[in-house]
């Protein structure tokens, strides 16, 4: 996230624990506040709230979050015994704190609402239903569906995320929670259609880009890995969808690889906008030239991997051409080299294979970490920050898989 609001890498300015609170950085929301622009952020993630900056250059901005009603009976204060909660009829989403797309959709609806066709805005939404627990409203559940929602609920806390993701829960759950997770992107693309039906309604519709796009993907066990927070940079962490709706743009496929870098600084070519030459320059490249149908070199695009809790002191993926790269500072030995052309699924480690291109990237690799990277080293997680988290953003980051009860 911190890349994609700043156009730079997290481990370049502080690392992911800082996230945007650094004035080294210039991020979109104010180049675009500076140039005229009405701005509102409405987020369900409280680690892209106000605690960790996300909130500059929103005119208007909230981290939004759910009041769950009180655990009635004999069930109050005992939410970690997952049996006596399935006989209290009681489905975990009843308890879950974050928003559900269908309310974000509606805040930022209301916000365009009050903007005049004459007045340029910018809107970031930012959805939390695909991700774990994936427990979105519409979910009926039987007393079935309920206890098993329950059981895995438990499983995640108590199994998952104290393993680092390396469990294997067995088929049947395995499927269910893939389905959710079907099921919670279904959602919220209906709610992404809701949001352009009204945006479609608009005078200005002729002069609106919208952009939908991502952080991470989900692992859904296939390196033998559940979840994102330790993310390892495979392809099913890392390959993200990237969306740009441009007026009278005909419609374009980009073959090659792009990086959450490039999306700040072409919201700031169409819009015209100037970048603060005080501060570090962005680092991605506009995609307006792609998108116009201009042919561009294709250049190595970094994925980084860093602070999230008992997760890698760093990672960094490279992908270039035909070929993806992984390091692991705390594996350095074990790095991987795959030819992705022949191998998608990322399963052949090439390095012995192909020693002179596994050197290539080896120089790559030190090349961008020599940008900053070594000052990190010993930032480990998002416990060793220096914020002081309130019981119900720390409540959030549990049931995120981002932090582990006490």
């Amino acid at each position: 996230m911190t890349a994609l609001m700043s156009s730079a890498y997290a481990s370049m300015f502080g690392g992911c624990s800082v996230a945007l609170t650094t004035p080294e950085r210039q991020v979109l929301a104010e180049r675009l506040s500076h140039d005229g622009y009405w701005t509102a952020g409405f987020t369900a993630n409280p680690i892209c709230g106000s605690i960790f900056g996300f909130h500059r250059g929103f005119g208007k901005f909230r981290c939004e979050e759910r009041k769950a009603p009180p655990v009635p009976g004999e069930a109050v204060g005992d939410k970690r015994n997952w049996r006596r909660m399935v006989g209290t009829g009681i489905h975990p989403r009843e308890l879950d704190t974050l928003c559900d797309a269908a309310h974000m959709t509606d805040m930022g609806l209301r916000w365009i609402g009050c903007r005049k066709p004459d007045e340029p805005y910018f809107l970031w939404l930012h959805y939390m239903d695909p991700h774990w627990p994936c427990l979105i409203p519409e979910y009926q559940a039987g007393p079935e569906e309920l206890h098993d929602a329950w059981y895995d609920r438990h499983v995640f806390r108590s199994e998952v995320i104290p393993r680092r993701g390396e469990f294997d829960p067995g088929a049947d759950a395995a499927s269910r929670w893939t389905h959710r997770y079907r099921q919670a992107v279904a959602s919220t693309d209906r709610e992404i259609g809701r949001l352009l039906d009204g945006l479609r309604s608009r005078p200005d519709w002729d002069r609106t880009i919208v952009t939908v796009t991502g952080d991470h993907g989900e692992e859904f066990y296939e390196h033998g890995t559940w979840h994102h927070a330790w993310n390892k940079l495979y392809r099913e962490g890392i390959h993200i969808p990237l969306i740009i709706r441009v007026p009278d743009t005909a419609p374009i496929r980009l073959a090659q690889p792009v990086s959450n870098l490039d999306i700040a600084p072409t919201l700031l070519d169409y819009a015209e906008a100037s970048q603060d030459r005080r501060v570090q320059p962005m680092m991605g490249s506009s995609l307006r030239p792609m998108i116009g149908g201009q042919g561009s070199p294709g250049r190595p695009v970094f994925s980084e991997m860093l602070a999230h809790p008992d997760g890698a002191s760093f990672m960094v993926a490279i992908l270039d051409g035909e070929w993806k790269y992984v390091y692991d500072l705390d594996k350095p030995h074990h790095s991987r080299l795959f030819r992705i052309t022949d191998d998608p699924g990322e399963l052949h480690n090439l390095r012995e294979t192909f020693p002179d291109v596994f050197r290539r990237f080896e120089k790559m690799r030190l090349s961008h970490v020599s940008l900053g990277l070594t000052r990190l080293m010993k930032r480990r997680s998002l416990a060793e920050n220096d914020f002081e988290l309130d019981d119900v953003v720390r409540e959030q980051m549990i049931a995120l898989g981002y932090m582990q009860e006490e």
